[in-house]
């Protein structure tokens, strides 16, 4: 009977082994790679986050760092398997010294890849604008405030304390 099930356990493995072939890439996973981007998860070879450079739409103020390209746009229509070899290479000359002898995995790549094409697909979201007009509502308050308040200053105490001597001797003023 114990060889039966060892044969039957051999012949299941070989038949999820025939699925996968062993150099075909595995399928990301878009919460790993969401990890690795913000810097939840380090990479295994101690590279920098993304998210320490690059903005990404839908992340709110997790992800909204202005060295590099927001991603969102920049990265539409750019299929998983080229995100793959994007990262792979990182030509870029900005992360060239980043990266320098701290390439990212295949799994890495993968689970990035699976992150930034869902990403993509979802977009900038609207409270991101929303975010951008309050805070030009806050800028106008800022320089409008002032200048509104300044117009009802209170008079001088030197200018008070002419008016009250001069009104209630019921001179014109000084000469």
């Amino acid at each position: 009977m114990r060889a039966r099930d060892l044969l039957l356990l051999t012949l299941v493995a070989g038949v999820a082994g025939a699925q996968t072939p062993a150099g075909a890439p595995r399928a990301g996973s878009a919460a790993a790679g969401r990890a690795l981007f913000l810097g939840s998860r380090a990479f295994q070879n101690r590279g920098a986050p993304c998210g320490a450079c690059h903005a990404l739409g839908g992340e709110g103020l997790a992800a909204t760092a202005s060295l590099g390209p927001e991603l969102s746009a920049s990265l539409s229509g750019v299929d998983p398997e080229m995100l793959d070899g994007l990262l792979e290479a990182l030509s870029f000359p900005s992360m060239v010294p980043v990266y320098a002898g701290r390439a990212l995995t295949p799994v890495e790549r993968a689970d990035l890849a699976a992150y930034l094409s869902e990403a993509v697909k979802r977009g900038p979201p609207r409270r991101v604008r929303r975010f951008e007009l309050l805070g030009a509502v806050g800028a106008a308050v800022l320089l409008v405030g002032p200048a509104l308040a300044s117009r009802r200053r209170k008079p001088s105490s030197r200018a008070r304390l002419l008016a009250r001597a001069y009104g209630a001797t019921g001179r014109g003023g000084p000469r």
